[in-house]
């Protein structure tokens, strides 16, 4: 009998060892996290209401020299902001540590000052793509692109001098890009993301920057709406546009900013 009950003792005492070092394992070693799985969101509609202001320097088209009665130097001059209206497409594939993206811009925009009068309207055609590797907690270092295509015609009047300066040109040019992004998720239903890239670097344009904040409130497991504010400046120099009978060099700086809206459908 008491053989029986120190085997029964013993018994008891290895299964309750085993059962405790069966759960330290548990944890000690917790199960790997789950990565992120890949989505793609499209957005079929994004609707921008930019904030429109434009600087144009207008070279010389006088003769100069000691015919007297032409302007001497280059005039310029900046607008007024007016709100116009921006429509843009695009799509975002995204995984644990990477993500790439693609947005197509069209904006006629125009704008204008009374004194000196400065009139610009500007029809923008851009398509813009970036790529990114996550470095630590949502900060991402990005490259990218910028096509821009600008059909841009520029009037200043000079109403003291009975001139009147008109400018077109329509360049397209690409830029290299380079910026940082930052994303994160708060809960199940929001979404935040924020970036900045510049370049240009007198490749395409003299100057090229943007930035962009926005939320994506996830409504549904495949529809989320997007919420943010965008900035789009760029400055460019074009050679040999007709300023009257004459070709001149043309500069032209111009600033997009303002809300937009979306939709996103996610897959």
């Amino acid at each position: 009998m008491r053989r029986t009950l120190i085997w029964l003792a013993l018994s008891s005492c290895l299964v309750l060892v085993s059962h405790t070092v069966a759960a330290d394992d548990d944890v000690q070693q917790p199960a790997p996290p789950k990565k992120r799985a890949v989505t793609v969101t499209i957005y079929p509609i994004l609707v921008q209401a930019p904030i429109f202001g434009a600087n144009v320097d207008l070279p010389s088209i006088g003769g100069g020299g000691g015919g007297g009665g032409g302007e001497s130097g280059d005039q310029s001059g900046s607008t007024d902001t007016s709100l116009n209206a921006a429509y843009m497409t695009g799509a975002t594939v995204e995984a644990d540590r990477w993500f790439a993206e693609i947005l197509a811009l069209w904006a006629n925009v125009s704008a204008n000052h009374p004194t000196p009068r400065v009139a610009v309207t500007s029809d923008v055609h851009s398509v813009s793509g970036r790529a990114g590797v996550r470095l630590f907690k949502g900060v991402s270092a990005t490259v990218g692109f910028r096509y821009m295509s600008a059909n841009l015609d520029a009037t200043l009047t000079l109403p003291n001098l009975g001139i009147t300066l008109e400018g077109t040109t329509k360049p397209s040019l690409w830029d290299p890009l380079i910026g940082a992004d930052w994303r994160a998720d708060f809960g199940d239903k929001w979404t935040v993301n924020a970036y900045f890239q510049g370049g240009g670097f007198g490749v395409g344009t003299d100057v090229d920057l943007a930035g962009d904040a926005h939320a994506n409130w996830h409504v549904t497991r495949h529809v989320d709406l997007r919420f943010g504010y965008t900035v789009l400046h760029f400055k460019m120099t074009v050679a040999d546009v007709h300023i009257g009978s004459f070709q001149r060099t043309l500069i032209a700086t111009q600033t997009l900013q303002g809300p937009d809206v979306g939709l996103g459908i996610v897959f």
